[in-house]
């Protein structure tokens, strides 16, 4: 798609409320083009290994008068991708990004074929829940992107295609929250939108992003401020030393076992979540990377570690702000 006709698509966008809930089907779909299924399936677990990543955002094009751009930004690692679950219709890839000493739990995507709920942001740390009907969703993966402490990014529904001998998948317009680079080094914009497109290569895999930086508290009301161009690549190697991180993850996994679990009841509890990155000093994702560390020391049954869980996510997600679902 080219630029202008993104921007427009992007900016149209921007500005509307997630979908509201219609009727939800009571059953997934089946398959109807087994072949095609196959395919999609087989372009997912092509993301899982070894890989050298690049990252690279670039403030490409200024859409308010005045605005200048913020410098590029580049970085790289090392990243494993790790299968955590593949049971046909849903397949769950954990990263974990090494660099040289550091270890760092990565974002997690959980695939899931023709999903017809998926939590969406719609600005003010808020998430609410989205249900969509079997149309909308027959024949697409929803991904469903999360932050270093399994709090929700980003979802969206979308579908592979496989033309020319290429896998590439390419979402939906997504709102979501300002991304970790940029939480405490800007304050001139709340809210991104974007698309993100995953398209496998002979070499391993690319994700980019189309996204759009808005100002919805600006005088005069909601102003977009620039397009952002996002391109990861992420090249399979073979010669790289993973022992310190699948170290890390083989002593924290039973841990963040318990804290997707953790997450997964809250979600099934309320139609609406507010869930703040910060409280204070305290950074949600601080301490739940301390609390990992602390307690893979320790020989604790999985009611005991949740319940330590428990009171770090009781912080940051706001229960005066809930709302319950109604059963």
């Amino acid at each position: 798609m080219r630029l202008p006709a993104l921007l427009a698509l992007l900016i149209a966008a921007c500005s509307a409320t997630p979908q509201a809930p219609i009727t939800l089907s009571a059953s997934t779909p089946p398959v109807a083009d087994k072949a095609r299924f196959d395919a999609d399936r087989k372009a997912i677990l092509a993301m899982a290994g070894e890989f050298k990543v690049a990252f690279q955002f670039d403030e490409d094009v200024p859409l308010k008068a005045g605005y200048k751009p913020h410098e590029q930004h580049r970085s790289g690692a090392f990243e494993f991708v790790e299968v955590l679950e593949d049971s046909s219709t849903q397949i769950v890839l954990q990263h974990v990004l090494v660099i040289g000493d550091d270890v760092i739990k990565h974002w997690r995507q959980d695939w899931q074929y023709q999903r017809a709920r998926l939590w969406a942001y719609t600005g003010d740390d808020t998430w609410v829940r989205r249900e969509l009907s079997a149309a909308e969703v027959a024949g697409s993966w929803t991904q469903a992107v999360w932050q270093v402490d399994d709090s929700p990014r980003y979802a969206g529904i979308g579908r592979w295609t496989h033309e020319g001998g290429v896998s590439s998948w390419t979402s939906e317009v997504e709102w979501r929250p300002l991304p970790r680079r940029e939480l405490t080094t800007r304050n001139d914009y709340d809210k991104l939108t974007g698309t993100n497109r995953q398209t496998i290569t002979p070499t391993g895999w690319v994700h980019e992003q189309d996204n759009l930086k808005i100002d919805r508290k600006a005088a005069g009301g909601e102003q977009v401020l620039t397009h952002e161009r996002g391109l990861n690549t992420y090249t399979r190697i073979s010669d790289h030393d993973f022992s310190k991180g699948r170290q890390y993850w083989q002593e924290t996994r039973d841990y963040w076992a318990v804290v997707r679990q953790a997450w997964d009841d809250r979600f099934a509890r309320h139609d609406r979540l507010v869930i703040h990155a910060a409280q204070g000093e305290e950074r949600l994702y601080q301490s739940m990377f301390e609390q990992a560390e602390a307690l893979s020391n320790q020989k604790m049954a999985a009611t005991e570690m949740r319940s330590w869980i428990d009171r770090v996510l009781d912080r940051f997600v706001e229960p005066s702000r809930l709302a319950a679902k109604t059963p």
